[in-house]
């Protein structure tokens, strides 16, 4: 939890870069914005500041404190009448040229609790200017080592003891670096760090180090041994990227994720061992090794992404047909046969394993097959039927897309995912089967993946009883209201992404929601909450497919951020309805204390009772919707008016009493 908040905080800032935020306020000339967890803020933007600034430790808005972590990219660029600038203890984060140009900037006071310092953040200042070539530091980081090209030929660099912090881009392109220790203090390196230290042949990272950037070691052609620490849970974006002397590695056994092109064109390793919690492999993670033979490959492994052993010599030595990795199902050498049979045993299918093999007409999966990648089987034109195996989990973007000949598919009740970063309906789309499904809330399965035709005139979309899951943009961008039944579990990834969505109500059944499942939903003004906040899952907790979408180490805004609107004001017009008691615990609650009203009015049941189309009065409008939902056989939370268990009309009498007797608001 604490590593996914690091991480989170981190990602904050890639907001302020486009000028959105949820929350913004002003205290004087600075500019500030909440972060998720409704406690600390980030200083955005700093207006016409000069002379001395002293950041404080603790801003008001309102009737509430929030303590500063972070200063965003560009915060104060060129402001060139500072002079001097103070940053309290509780400062964590600073980001990209956050100080850059600052032409009057003389004095720096940093705390020693930095945790992250992004490149040129203090560049073009009389501060930097005076600094004497080599080493520089700021507090307990090692800042940079000023002008690389001043460097001496075969420069052993020894990290004063104490240094916590490594800087982003802090040795980048010293060529002449051969040699650096770094002590057992550091906790955190960031991006790039050595990018480019082509004289670099060898790094111990200690232990301590819990964070890794990516492209750490991104162009390193001389680096032949590297110890990674322990302690880390994933391989950041391309660590090794063009590392042709690396000859071995060890991948320590805390690593659950190697993110996309992490050992890409390491031409020198020969084999590698990948650990047993690893489980997922990304896109070109060791494309391009083209002399590593030995892979192994362990079960725990449920994602492999394109091209991840590509013109390596052990997918050379393959012979043809299926080939698998550990117990997933990568690729297909040669021409495939007609039949295409996947073994018993095998639990994923690899992104593109069979991308457009147009020759396969019958699909075989085995029945311990759980998760299908990203464009698996797209355009493979001569395949008709596909029978999902009743363990299936999730299917990936795009895996059936293009198969203009598929008309049958059998979905099993296990699916709880369809589409993992893009629209669910694009899993299917351009298939007989899709073009021959019905208008209205399109199903695979027990999972709503979209809307086909025209919506209501009221825009509402009631997804049916018995659905499990919502998956990528599920109930269709451009529904008003979304009224969901008391069986659905799973709020899948970007579930109402982008979407017109007004209302929305998130029964008692469900326990999972997907990262960025309310993101861009700027019209959103009403959310009733029938869940206990403890019992849900939320944003990378919630992933099924198993690798995250934006992988940069500190770019994790998808996940954490499930109710990120569109600026702050449409946050600020969101009220989240609550079962009474409950307040305090979403107030409490990651991610769902970004609200700023929270209202305990629901009753219990998952609804009001009568009030059928959701609209907080009892009408005749609620008679029309209730004889809707009985012609389609849907159901909804509200439409068991009278208490039976069943949507039917029997429930006419009752509610055409209520409608005509009652007209007061509904709270």
């Amino acid at each position: 939890m604490l590593m996914k908040r690091f991480y989170f905080l981190l990602a904050l800032a890639m907001i302020a870069m486009n000028g959105t935020a949820n929350v913004r306020f002003t205290i004087g000339e600075l500019q500030f914005w909440v972060c998720d967890d409704s406690k600390s803020v980030y200083l955005q933007k700093g207006g016409n500041v000069t002379g001395d600034l002293y950041i404080p430790q603790i801003v008001n808005d309102g009737d509430k404190d929030y303590t500063v972590v972070g200063i965003s990219t560009n915060a104060f660029y060129k402001q060139t009448g500072l002079r001097s600038v103070y940053i309290p203890n509780s400062v964590k984060y600073i980001h990209r040229a956050a100080f850059y140009g600052c032409t009057s900037l003389t004095n720096v006071t940093v705390p020693n609790t930095m945790e992250f310092l992004d490149q040129n953040v203090f560049e073009d200042t009389p501060w930097f200017n005076a600094k004497p070539d080599g080493p520089v530091y700021l507090g307990n980081t090692f800042y940079v080592y000023k002008n690389s090209k001043s460097m001496p030929a075969g420069t052993n660099i020894v990290i004063q003891d104490g240094t916590t912090h490594i800087a982003a881009g802090a040795f980048k392109s010293c060529a002449n670096l051969t040699g650096i220790h770094i002590p057992s203090s550091v906790t955190s390196i960031g991006d790039a760090a050595f990018n480019g230290c082509t004289g670099l042949t060898s790094v111990v990272i200690p232990n301590s180090a819990k964070n890794l950037g990516s492209s750490l070691f991104y162009g390193c052609t001389g680096l032949t041994s590297v110890t990674l620490p322990n302690t880390i849970t994933f391989i950041p974006k391309s660590l090794f990227y063009g590392c042709n002397a690396l000859s071995s590695i060890t991948i320590p056994g805390t690593v659950e994720t190697i993110f996309g092109s992490a050992f890409y064109n390491c031409t020198s390793l020969t084999s590698v061992n990948i650990p047993n919690k690893v489980k997922a492999i990304d896109y070109n993670a060791f494309k391009g090794c083209t002399s590593l033979t030995d892979i192994t490959v362990p079960s725990s492994v449920r994602f492999i992404g394109y091209d991840a052993f590509l013109n390596t010599a052990w997918l050379n030595n393959q012979p043809d047909g299926i080939v698998y990795a550990g117990n997933v199902a990568y690729t297909y050498k040669g021409t495939p046969s007609a039949i295409l049979t996947i073994k018993e045993g095998t639990t994923a299918i690899a992104s593109r394993a069979f991308y457009e093999r147009s020759g396969i007409t019958v699909l075989r999966l085995p029945g311990s097959l759980l998760y299908i990648g990203n464009w698996a089987f797209q355009r493979c034109t001569s395949l008709t039927y596909v029978n999902l195996p009743n363990n299936l989990k999730a299917i990936g973007d795009y895996a059936f897309n293009g198969c203009t000949n598929l008309t049958e598919i059998t979905f099993p009740n296990s699916l709880l995912q369809v589409g993992a970063d893009e629209s669910a309906v694009n899993v299917f789309y351009g298939t007989q089967w899709y073009n021959e499904q019905p208008e209205g809330v399109l199903y695979a399965g027990p999972v709503a993946i979209g809307y086909k035709g025209s919506f209501p005139d009221d825009r509402t979309v009631i997804v049916k009883d018995g659905t499990k899951a919502i998956g990528a943009r599920g109930a269709g961008t451009g529904a008003y209201k979304v009224i969901l039944p008391n069986s659905v579990t799973t709020l899948g990834p970007k579930a109402f992404y982008d979407s017109y969505i007004k209302e929305i109500n998130i029964p008692q059944s469900v326990t999972s929601i997907g990262y960025a499942a309310f993101s861009n939903t700027g019209k959103l003004k009403r959310i009733d909450a029938y869940v206990d906040p403890a019992n849900v899952a939320i944003g990378d907790e919630a992933l099924i497919m198993g690798m995250p979408y934006l992988d940069d180490y500190y770019d994790k805004i998808g996940y954490a951020i499930c109710f990120f609107f569109t600026g702050s004001d449409e946050m600020d017009g969101c009220v989240l309805h609550v079962l009474p008691g409950k307040e305090e615990s979403f107030a409490n609650a990651w991610s769902w204390a970004r609200f700023k009203h929270i209202v305990g009015d629901l009753s219990e049941g998952g609804g009001i009772t009568g009030d059928v189309n959701g609209d907080g009065e009892l009408s005749i409008a609620d008679i029309t919707a209730l004889v809707d939902l009985v012609m389609r056989g849907a159901t909804n939370p509200r439409s068991d008016v009278n208490g039976d268990g069943e949507t039917s009309v029997a429930g006419l009498a009752p509610l055409s009493v209520q409608s005509y007797s009652r007209s007061a608001k509904l709270k």
